[in-house]
């Protein structure tokens, strides 16, 4: 059967009807655009990098497992709170199925490799798809922990090359958005004031407290001003502000290690610098969908302002994940409940934050609560009090309430038990310094 010359010739098609789907499948995607940019190939190498990281991490974790479902050990986003029945996977040692499926998505990766080596973009787009796919399930319906910033990037970055028209144009765009929306969190006496890093134990890599809050301040007017000469198409400019994020990733890896650094610094590279080129401002109809995605991570990251004022959602962390949020506050916090069954107190459980970077979440001490109520039968109440302390200062009982068990969470405005700083909480003390 003779080929259709608008399909690549290294794949051949048995019926008009595979050929009918896959010269749809090219427009709906914009294929074409993949095919006739070199840097749009390159990027989805660095996307498949990035994507590996991710797995290599979560093929061992228990977070999605049946297992954690059963021992009560996970957590569901607000808006899907039934997640943990979904659940279908052992991790080891319990059992093989969350291995075996990881170990098929590294083959599907080895295959999506050899279909760029021959150019077959269209069966390679739809590779990468599948691995888009599960990493959005994973992160934003089937749990609300074990997933980072660094995973939004991916999510967006990867949405753009995979759907929206024009994509090296709004590639370039929203990696400088992403890095504006970052700097709008560090708005925050512990960036402006650098309390984040002076309140740690080991204080400010290499430069040390002193020059904190000098450091901090440059990261500041570098993500809300510098990302934006990303796209200069003065060579000196664009070049410097190169050099600056390339540096400024290397120097987060001493904190966040590899993760963050393999999600941005490849794609920085390719986008803005092997193969940058100031690109015309697309103004067609097909560009609207890139201006749409950008008008929505803007509405997102706004969000969580509608729920509470900037200084208590640092406390409430209402909204937070909403947006983009690593890295806004040094949190610490005790989380102290006492379970009563049939009115007689059957434990007292107290736990504490570990590092700086816990977000220090009640929604997610509130929903542990909420599984044991509705799990265990005979309990009568749950008495919850729930400490937090940011950058460094008092620790203010925000949660304090004789039956949790009662308590029902509220997405998208405050929830009255959790109190602000308008209602004047107690001080319970106040906190050593911690670990980064």
């Amino acid at each position: 059967m003779e080929q259709d010359p608008a399909l690549p010739r290294n794949v051949l098609f048995t019926s008009p009807l595979e050929q009918h789907f896959l010269r749809f499948y090219r427009k709906f995607f914009s294929i074409g655009e993949i095919e006739g940019s070199t840097a749009l190939k390159w990027s989805a190498g660095a996307f498949l990098f990035a994507t590996f990281v991710s797995f290599y991490k979560w093929i061992g974790e228990h977070t999605i497992t049946v297992d954690a479902y059963l021992s009560n050990d996970y957590t569901c986003w607000p808006y899907f709170m039934s997640c943990g029945k979904y659940y279908f996977l052992h991790a080891l040692p319990e059992g093989y199925s969350q291995t075996t499926l990881y170990a098929a998505f590294f083959g599907l990766m080895l295959l999506i490799v050899y279909l760029m080596y021959k150019n077959d973009w269209v069966l390679a787009h739809m590779g990468i798809l599948v691995l888009w796919l599960w990493k959005t399930a994973f992160v934003f319906l089937l749990t609300y922990t074990s997933s980072g910033n660094y995973d939004y990037y991916d999510i967006i970055l990867l949405f753009v090359w995979l759907f929206v028209p024009y994509k090296l144009f709004f590639l370039q765009i929203v990696y400088a958005l992403l890095y504006f929306l970052a700097s709008t969190i560090k708005i925050d006496a512990g960036w402006i004031a650098g309390t984040y890093f002076t309140s740690l134990d080991t204080g400010l890599p290499i430069f040390g407290n002193f020059f904190a809050p000098i450091i901090t301040n440059i990261v500041i007017f570098i993500q809300m001003v510098g990302s934006w000469f990303l796209l200069s198409g003065r060579r000196i400019l664009q070049r410097a502000a190169l050099g600056v994020f390339i540096f400024f990733h290397l120097y987060s890896g001493i904190l966040v290690e590899y993760r963050y650094m393999s999600t941005t610094l490849p794609i920085l590279i390719i986008l803005f610098g092997l193969f940058y080129e100031k690109l015309p401002i697309p103004k067609d109809r097909r560009a609207l969908v890139g201006w749409v995605v950008i008008a929505l991570l803007c509405m997102l990251q706004l969000s969580r302002l509608l729920i509470v004022s900037p200084a208590d959602q640092r406390m409430t962390l209402e909204g937070n994940r909403f947006g983009l949020y690593m890295f806004e506050a040094n949190h610490q916090c005790v989380s102290h409940i006492i379970i009563y069954e049939s009115g007689k107190l059957i434990k007292n459980v107290e736990s504490q934050s570990a590092v700086a970077q816990s977000r220090c979440d009640p929604y997610k001490e509130w929903f542990a609560i909420q599984q044991l109520c509705l799990r265990i039968p005979g309990i009568t109440s749950i008495v919850w009090q729930y400490d937090h302390s940011v950058n460094g200062g008092p620790f203010y009982r925000i949660v304090d309430e004789h039956n949790a068990c009662q308590l029902s969470y509220t997405l998208w405005k405050h929830n009255p038990w959790i109190k602000l700083s308008s209602d004047k909480p107690r001080i319970m003390g106040y906190p050593v310094e911690n670990i980064y």
